[in-house]
């Protein structure tokens, strides 16, 4: 039997997109292997550490129902807990691997090779190509999204959803949230008139600041996740709540710039496996310029002019200052957008 430990301690997109086909490529092609995959908690503190449970725990919440992991490890950068006492989610115990434990374990015999996901990508590259690359397999295509919800999941998200009229419009978080890749604020409350209007309801907020109760408790992140099974159609940015969902199958709307679409648009990545046209995803791409760049890492200034970046007041990626001038996703406008949804709605 072959032995592989694999980790990944990126950010939600990431573990939606770029973990389970990997995963479930190496059980397809190994159906016998022993998968140890080793995540964090959740992000990085200020100071850069690993550990501390943050945004749900929402790495081993993800991860703890996948069928294709055979033991799920806690990532911690200073401590190791190996009875699971520290990590525990839902009432699961899991162990916790220190840094330098970790890399005991990558040097001892235990496993027969060793796949790290957290690799930087480029910014011209296929992500899902370099991955399967990493791991030996460069001319696998697989590239399913998936998260592994369970009953209980479903049936609570379904309770929760029976509140709201359709059809069901999702404005997925990152849409109103302060990021570099953020649409117009300006434009938000304009959509949202327009979708009352047209629709006859208002969309449904999803994401951390606007939670769903369920028999007065906020639902867990992937209940949360699995409301969104039963709706019609999200509107978002590229970021964690566009994978989110389209890896449970509904049909999004990516607000979109300043990168290749490759670059993980659900559009490019999913619409080969879908069938029926209307839960199709589609992607709103904005007037890119001639240079690409990763606005997340403070690169807004590659598309202003000088006298725009001195008022725009950017301090880093969660406080860029000015969205309504920040990149060319800002220019897309809201008809554009109903253009879209009105075709996945009335298809």
């Amino acid at each position: 039997m072959m032995r592989f430990l694999v980790r990944h301690v990126g950010n939600m997109g990431d573990l939606v997109f770029f973990v389970p086909p990997i995963l479930a490529t190496l059980k397809n092609k190994y159906p016998d292997c022993h998968i140890t995959f080793v995540t964090a908690w959740g992000l990085k503190d200020k100071k850069n550490r690993w550990g501390k449970r943050n945004q749900n725990g929402f790495c081993v919440s993800l991860s703890m129902t996948n069928p294709h992991i055979d033991q799920l490890i806690h990532f911690h950068s200073t401590k190791t807990v190996l009875d699971g006492s520290l990590c525990i989610e839902e009432g699961v115990s899991f162990p916790t691997w220190s840094s330098a434990y970790y890399e005991a374990q990558k040097k001892s015999d235990n496993y027969d090779d060793v796949f790290e996901l957290d690799v930087g990508i480029a910014q011209d590259e296929n992500p899902m190509t370099h991955l399967y690359s990493d791991i030996g397999m460069p001319e696998e295509t697989y590239t399913d999204y998936k998260i592994y919800l369970t009953d209980k999941d479903k049936e609570v998200a379904a309770s929760v959803m029976e509140n709201f009229p359709r059809p069901r419009i999702v404005m997925l978080e990152s849409i109103e949230g302060r990021t570099t890749r953020g649409w117009d604020p300006d434009k938000i409350p304009v959509l949202e008139k327009e979708i009352l209007k047209t629709y006859g309801c208002s969309p449904i907020w999803f994401g951390a600041k606007f939670p769903h109760e369920y028999e007065g408790r906020p639902l867990t992140l992937r209940e949360n996740i699995a409301t969104l099974l039963f709706c019609d159609a999200g509107i978002g940015v590229l970021s964690g709540p566009i994978h989110f969902a389209a890896a449970v199958g509904l049909p999004t709307i990516t607000l979109f710039c300043d990168q290749p679409l490759y670059r993980v648009a659900p559009a490019v990545f999913l619409n080969a496996y879908i069938t029926e046209e209307k839960k199709m995803h589609r992607t709103l791409i904005g007037p890119t310029g001639p240079v690409l760049g990763f606005l997340k890492e403070g690169s807004t200034k590659i598309n202003l002019t000088p006298k725009e970046w001195a008022t725009q007041n950017y301090h880093d990626w969660s406080l860029p200052g000015r969205q309504a001038t920040k990149s060319c996703v800002s220019v897309i406008t809201v008809p554009e957008v109903m253009t879209v949804l009105n075709d996945i709605v009335h298809t």
